[in-house]
């Protein structure tokens, strides 16, 4: 799934070396990298249904599992964009990378969440608890900002550092008290005689936002270029609505999702629309965008993991042009 571990700091602190700035001409090749998650799914349909082609692009779309291996190969010049989270973007910018966000894709709706053992109440109840987390990703910054409202600090829970599936997996096996986990683990947890889903990202809206990123250098340079693709990827996903059982044949096809997967699956997550990107990127530093930036870099740094604090006009700034 998309939200890959990126509790190694040594591969976050990529320095992005130079890559291609090619003009964007008619059918100029642009690659793009991503990990195997509903949410991107509308890219395969806008290139399916021509609408990339239309707007100048021959876009190539590669799966990579890792952030840090799609990163670095942005580094080199091999990937032009790379699909990811905010707050990994967030990190990977704190740590030497120039890069901008050019839009948003969609955020966790239910994908993401805490299993606990149906006598844990609330999150504040999880105090002294063993609770399974990935840390130095963003299921352990889920965590902290849930247990965070609640009252509590990360310390306050026996954390046992596992990857999100792998504590999914746990909890089901009843080794944990709790975990932090996605899909399809928080449903396997609730259908457990002990077991329930305490809290997800329902109630946690705008938590984790999947978006596209490239070099900074680049995106300064072909603005025009990428307002363009911005549009054509906005058409995938007007046709999602328009055509639902088409857009999923194309989903579940590309991403190798059986049916039953892609209608579980489009439950968990909310695709933006070209207005969720107008609001979320508003310019002004209260934005949304610039919030999840800042809170992300205050996490993140607060966990030993991120060298510097980026600034969110940086990360997510050009953003806001590309979609007034």
């Amino acid at each position: 799934m998309r939200k890959n571990l990126v509790n190694f700091a040594c591969a976050a602190a990529l320095v992005f070396g130079g890559m291609q700035s090619t003009a964007v001409l008619a059918a100029e090749k642009l690659t793009i990298a991503h990990s195997t998650w509903i949410g991107y799914g509308a890219l395969y349909i806008a290139k399916e249904k021509g609408y990339f082609e239309k707007a100048g692009f021959d876009v190539d779309l590669l799966i990579v599992e890792a952030s840090s291996d799609a990163l670095a190969a942005m580094q080199g010049g091999q990937i032009d964009v790379v699909a990811s989270t905010i707050d990994n973007f967030t990190l990977f910018s704190g740590n030497g990378a120039t890069l901008s966000v050019i839009t948003g894709l969609d955020e966790s709706s239910g994908g993401d969440g805490i299993v606990a053992k149906k006598e844990i109440a609330t999150v504040a109840d999880l105090k002294g608890h063993t609770v399974g987390v990935q840390k130095g990703s963003v299921s352990q910054f889920l965590l902290a900002q849930a247990l965070n409202k609640a009252g509590l600090k990360f310390d306050d829970v026996k954390a046992i550092d596992m990857k999100s599936g792998d504590a999914g997996a746990a909890f089901v096996a009843g080794s944990l008290d709790a975990a932090v986990t996605w899909q399809p683990w928080l449903s396997k947890a609730e259908a457990a005689p002990f077991g329930k889903i305490l809290i997800d990202t329902r109630q946690m809206p705008g938590l984790i936002v999947d978006a596209l990123a490239t070099r900074t250098d680049y995106a300064k340079a072909h603005q025009k270029e990428l307002k363009a693709f911005v549009a054509a990827y906005f058409e995938g996903v007007d046709f999602m609505k328009k055509d639902p059982v088409a857009a999923k044949e194309i989903i579940g096809r590309n991403l190798k999702m059986d049916p039953a997967t892609v209608d579980a699956s489009m439950q968990d997550v909310r695709f933006f629309s070209s207005q969720d990107n107008a609001a979320f990127f508003a310019a002004g530093d209260s934005s949304p965008a610039r919030q999840l930036v800042r809170d992300a870099g205050d996490f993140y740094k607060k966990i030993g993991v991120l060298r510097s604090t980026p600034d969110a006009d940086q990360v997510v700034g050009l953003a806001s042009g590309l979609h007034d």
